[in-house]
């Protein structure tokens, strides 16, 4: 039975409902991306989508859907029984919102080798994956963002060229893929590449009512459909015809609609001063602004569908967006300020930053540096050979999970994913032996079992500890420090990691910004940093211990690496009656004892010098030298990785690597 929820009862979020129609009815609309908190109806509008979608003809034997009056279009198999004079059989189907699962394997998704037939008649034979059921249809990701990278990769070849081209396991295929891609997400939980970003030609962000009434109505309305889904269904059946009808009344007006030329270039020329990235923010306009006239029964796009196609496609795209009215149709700017490198629309405004930093009396890290510009660095270990069934999206890792991309196969006593290429091969020496006596098919034997072995690179989790003492953070020092620590963050925010901020000064230390993908929240309250009082170096590193241990046993596939960034110092005891440094080398030695992968930037390295000059000032030389050796000798203890903060060069690398048994971690 069929309890979806009706799409005309969805109450507040005309933005996001609007989006989705335009996204229905012209089908070169390359995709909706809603982005919003969790609870705003996201999934549930596009689920409920499907009953006010048109209908479209297909070809009924077809695994493709493909249109039977499109030659062009058609697959392989259908030109070919064209070309026979055969006469396909066609029915009419709606179009459909295909779901792809974020757990979804590579396999699952550009198709695969039928087993079945591969053991049975000896041959390799392609069994179509989700993209094959997305032809002609909407392909929705929820929480699109969590996807991972390989399997954004095919997404974004099979969206840039309309067709998914497989070369695998012994096969050759190429078959249509154009689909709309629906995606949503909440953008506490990071953000999405850029490439695949743009690929979207509609953004929408939807919030939570903040009107009463409307909120009082939500809330009934579930209620009502959830005590009675049947019956709910039927109060809005009508809404739901009529809808559906206007849809495809929109879809066939659609080639009629023109616009003005002139248009047109107001529409480019805003697109010029936005600073819009690329050209496809000029195709949307068009595409869009055409849809949204087709909608309304208009004959030709107007300035308001105009504008109004500029607050869907501009959001994600240009710089310095600062406001867009949907009601009134107008997209205006705050200017054309730059924003920091790095930050996109997509992540949520921090509320309630100043209570992160709990300590007063601090001089602020930000002051006075509005035009400051971060230097990105990079994060990036060499590829890890290490077999591993916890992963880190840091560290691209071969591993023993079933979602990653197939890289080659091996011989193993208990298979589990049967590599089939390279079992066929192993079978194939040995069948005229095998067969002898019998009637065809490929005789496969226990021994010819391969495993698959994936690649793929998971999550991580990067705590950055923070000496925000009187003495690291004052003049140049505390500069380059922010510098490095904001670059820091930005190439955490590339890699699409988790980050936490611990900070320690005074006496003692404190989270500042607790496991969180909003990259801005943690620029933003280190922004807000203030600094001053004594170094409490044992606080810092107890406090991150934990923060990691905790979060290890939250998720044991964690993998986590801490930056410290300091200059070593210490001189507030964490034991009573104890010593600040012993305890400061005491605490280090819980990371190298646990193997948490870490890197000491030393903050108090010399920033005009260079290791070969470093001891040229011989009044300078003692003191320099105990203060490197000292520094070197703390990382060994913890060990970490040494990286003095010297303008942090863009090829500066924090290894991630750590010594791990096989298949799990040490």
């Amino acid at each position: 039975m069929d309890v979806s929820y009706p799409f005309t009862a969805v109450v507040d979020q005309a933005a996001m409902m609007r989006a989705l129609l335009v996204n229905a009815i012209n089908p070169d609309v390359s995709g909706v991306l809603i982005r919003g908190e969790r609870g705003t109806g996201k999934s549930t509008a596009v689920r409920a989508l499907t009953e006010v979608l048109p209908e479209q003809a297909v070809v009924s034997d077809c695994p493709y859907g493909c249109p039977p009056d499109d030659y062009e279009r058609m697959c392989s198999e259908c030109r070919e029984r064209v070309d026979a004079g055969e006469k396909l059989p066609t029915e009419t189907q709606r179009i459909r919102v295909v779901d792809l699962p974020l757990n979804a394997s590579e396999d699952r998704v550009v198709g695969s080798i039928d087993l079945q037939t591969a053991v049975r008649e000896g041959r390799p034979r392609f069994e179509p994956g989700i993209l094959a059921e997305a032809n002609r249809n909407i392909l929705y990701v929820d929480e699109v963002n969590l996807l991972d990278d390989h399997i954004v990769d095919v997404l974004l070849d099979a969206a840039a060229m309309g067709e998914n081209i497989v070369e695998r396991e012994g096969v050759s295929v190429r078959h249509p893929a154009e689909f709309v891609l629906v995606g949503t997400m909440n953008p506490e939980e990071g953000g999405l590449r850029p490439q695949l970003l743009d690929r979207f030609d509609v953004v929408v962000d939807v919030t939570a009512s903040d009107d009463v009434d409307e909120r009082v109505e939500i809330a009934a309305r579930r209620e009502r459909f959830d005590a009675d889904p049947e019956a709910f269904r039927a109060d809005y059946r009508e809404e739901q015809r009529a809808l559906a009808d206007r849809l495809r009344a929109a879809r066939d007006r659609l080639g009629d609609v023109q616009i003005d030329e002139e248009l047109l270039r107001d529409a480019s020329y805003e697109a010029l001063r936005q600073r819009a990235h690329g050209m496809r923010a000029d195709i949307a306009v068009e595409r869009v602004a055409r849809s949204i006239a087709a909608l309304e029964g208009a004959s030709e796009a107007t300035s308001a569908h105009v504008k109004e196609a500029q607050y869907f496609v501009f959001p994600h795209r240009v710089e310095g967006v600062a406001e867009m009215s949907f009601g009134e149709g107008v997209l205006s700017t705050g200017g054309d300020e730059e924003p920091e490198a790095g930050e996109e629309d997509d992540e949520s405004d921090t509320e309630g930053d100043e209570s992160l930093d709990t300590e007063a009396g601090g001089i602020p890290i930000a002051e006075g540096e509005d035009s400051y510009t971060v230097d990105r660095t990079a994060i990036e270990p060499t590829k890890d050979r290490t077999m591993r069934d916890a992963l880190a999206r840091r560290t691209p890792s071969r591993v023993d999970v079933r979602s990653g991309r197939y890289v080659r196969s091996r011989l193993q006593e208990d298979v589990d994913d049967v590599a089939i290429d390279a079992t066929v091969r192993a079978a194939a020496p040995h069948q005229h032996r095998r067969t002898e006596g019998r009637r065809g098919g490929l005789v496969i034997e226990p021994r010819d079992l391969r495993q698959k072995i994936r690649e793929r690179t998971a999550r991580a989790l990067v705590v950055f500890v923070v000496d925000a003492s009187g003495s690291v953070m004052s003049g140049r020092q505390m500069m380059e420090t922010k510098r490095g620590l904001l670059s820091l963050v930005e190439d955490a925010y590339r890699a699409r990691d988790r980050v936490a901020v611990v900070v320690f000064r005074g006496e003692d230390a404190f989270t500042l910004v607790e496991p969180t993908r909003n990259h801005r929240m943690a620029r933003d309250a280190v922004s807000r940093l203030t600094v001053g009082g004594n170094t409490p170096l044992a606080h810092g590193l107890v406090e991150a211990y934990r923060l990691v241990q905790r979060e290890r046993r939250r998720d044991q596939d964690l993998y986590p690496l801490v930056v410290l960034l300091s200059d070593g110092q210490t001189n507030v005891e964490y034991r009573e009656d104890g010593d600040a440094k012993e305890d400061a080398f005491r605490a280090a030695a819980l990371f190298d004892e646990d193997d948490i992968p870490s890197v000491f930037v030393d903050t108090g390295y010399e920033l005009d010098t260079t290791p070969d000059q470093i001891w040229t000032d011989r009044k300078a030389e003692r003191m320099k030298r105990k203060r490197f050796e000292r520094n070197l000798t703390f990382a060994e203890t913890m060990g970490a990785d040494y990286l003095p903060l010297v303008e942090l060069p863009r090829d500066a690398t924090l290894p991630t690597e750590v010594e791990e048994e096989e298949g799990q971690f040490a």
